[in-house]
């Protein structure tokens, strides 16, 4: 009997990190009874990172039509020079992310080259700012032409907003129409917007359990070509000031 496959690209949704002692299973997990799962998925990563790790994927795997693929196409701000930066549409420059796990070394590269990245960036900034559309559409072309099940969750910094995403969806494709960051905020009864919310050791790839399970039931739905969506809960937290 073949073995079923899935591949998963992406942020901290689904980065499969220790879960920092919490004793919460991540969505990802449940699907390990049934499929093979490769996940590439990394933590403050963006589209530039994980498309590197999509082209070698399909560059040289040869039967790619026994994958399901589950993308989560996080901001195009996010660029990858080592460890990880941003770039700012509005100030039109790069930015450093300060954490204290990421290297010395690299902040000093990212300093001493920062002239230079924040030319290329601004050279191409039209570009970053169209780019995930652009992403989802050769998602699209790829699931067609390849004949690979695949399911994309998106962010869109730009101000464009993708009024019917269920325009592109088919038996091969699906966009879900629901940004996994929103979902993560309605969890909290006083989210606002702009509060810095410090919960990679409170919530697993920033869900609860009950919604650890629902996306995992989610996808398991639209892996069968049934759209029709569990609602995710909501107002069961609050965040700690």
């Amino acid at each position: 009997m073949q073995t079923k496959k899935i591949i998963i690209f992406g942020d901290s949704f689904a980065d499969p990190s220790p879960n920092h002692g919490t004793s919460t299973t991540a969505w990802y997990e449940y699907f390990e009874n049934d499929y093979d799962i490769t996940n590439h998925a990394l933590s403050g990563t963006g589209p530039h990172y994980s498309f590197k790790k999509y082209y070698d994927f399909i560059t040289n795997e040869i039967k790619k039509e026994d994958y399901i693929l589950i993308f989560l196409l996080s901001g195009e701000d996010r660029i990858d020079f080592p460890d990880v930066g941003s770039y700012s549409f509005d100030n039109e420059e790069s930015w450093w992310v300060e954490k204290p796990s990421l290297r010395t070394q690299n902040k000093a590269y990212y300093e001493f080259f920062k002239k230079e990245i924040d030319f290329l960036f601004l050279t191409m900034h039209d570009e970053l700012k169209w780019f995930n559309l652009k992403n989802i559409g050769f998602l699209y072309m790829n699931s067609i032409l390849l004949n690979m099940k695949t399911i994309v969750f998106y962010a869109l910094k730009n101000s464009y907003c993708i009024k019917e995403p269920n325009k592109l969806n088919n038996s091969n494709f699906y966009l879900y129409p629901t940004e996994l960051e929103s979902i993560s905020h309605e969890e909290f009864i006083d989210f606002e917007e702009g509060v810095d919310i410090k919960d990679e050791n409170i919530r697993r790839n920033h869900f609860s359990q009950e919604n650890h399970i629902i996306l995992y039931e989610n996808i398991k739905k639209m892996i069968n070509n049934d759209y029709t969506h569990i609602p995710f809960v909501k107002n069961i937290c609050k965040l700690k000031k």
